[in-house]
């Protein structure tokens, strides 16, 4: 009978250690992200700054909440993922001119077991070479967004850039990022080529101009259905 209690208090340590530690960080009241990384860390040995700031992030850098995911999924190994479904770009394969600003568009899928944290966003990873050949390259720093995709759903996601001065081949390497810049998923490689003769920038602008048109004439015909049915009505 004593071993059996004894067995029965062993596995319930556990779920009273993180309850407390549950109880503890609740009371805790603090926006400095590095006083909440310090904390998160004093719940065990092994958290180190990559894995507190991952869970912070998560939750929206509330203490309380990313301790509750911590002990929910890290035993499980579960972090967002993601996988590029195919290139959509408008042009794909063509070359681009010089300078010219263009759009490139993947279709994403989520093929994690989690929601993407709110604030992912996708960014290009700055390649050292190629910045100083092309410097400035303004683009580098912006953040592109995206929603919390749900598991196993996909999503186009589309990122501006402009292509380099000079003639050739032109690569770059975009990543998607938690919030705080934490990169997970696979690398997405976009490879295209400079040259005068370029056509993908205008070959996105008719596109774009057949969009608006379309969009424009549905707009007309929705409003022209409406005066008819009001038109109807008074009649």
């Amino acid at each position: 009978m004593e071993h059996t209690d004894q067995e029965t208090a062993n596995n319930s340590l556990p779920d009273d250690i993180e309850q407390n530690f549950l109880t503890q960080f609740s009371s805790m009241v603090t926006t400095d992200k590095e006083e909440l990384i310090n904390q998160f860390q004093t719940i065990g040995e092994n958290v180190n700054l990559t894995t507190a700031t991952f869970f912070l992030d998560m939750s929206n850098w509330n203490l309380q909440a990313a301790v509750g995911c911590y002990f929910d999924f890290m035993g499980q190994n579960r972090h967002p993922s993601m996988r590029l479904v195919n290139d959509i770009t408008v042009g794909r394969g063509e070359k681009i001119t010089p300078n010219t600003a263009i759009k490139l568009t993947w279709l994403l899928q989520n093929n994690g077991d989690i929601a993407w944290p709110s604030g992912t966003y996708v960014s290009v990873q700055r390649n050292e070479n190629t910045t100083r050949q092309n410097a400035p390259l303004s683009y580098e720093d912006l953040k592109f967004y995206v929603p919390a995709v749900l598991p196993n759903d996909t999503f186009p996601v589309s990122v501006q850039l402009v292509s380099p001065p000079v003639e050739g081949p032109f690569e770059t390497v975009w990543s998607i990022f938690t919030p705080g810049g934490n990169s997970f998923g696979e690398n997405i490689i976009s490879r295209l080529e400079v040259s005068l003769d370029g056509t993908m920038a205008v070959t996105q602008q008719f596109s774009e101009l057949e969009t608006n048109s379309s969009i424009a004439d549905s707009t007309v015909g929705n409003l022209t259905d409406s005066q008819a049915n009001e038109d109807n009505e008074m009649c």
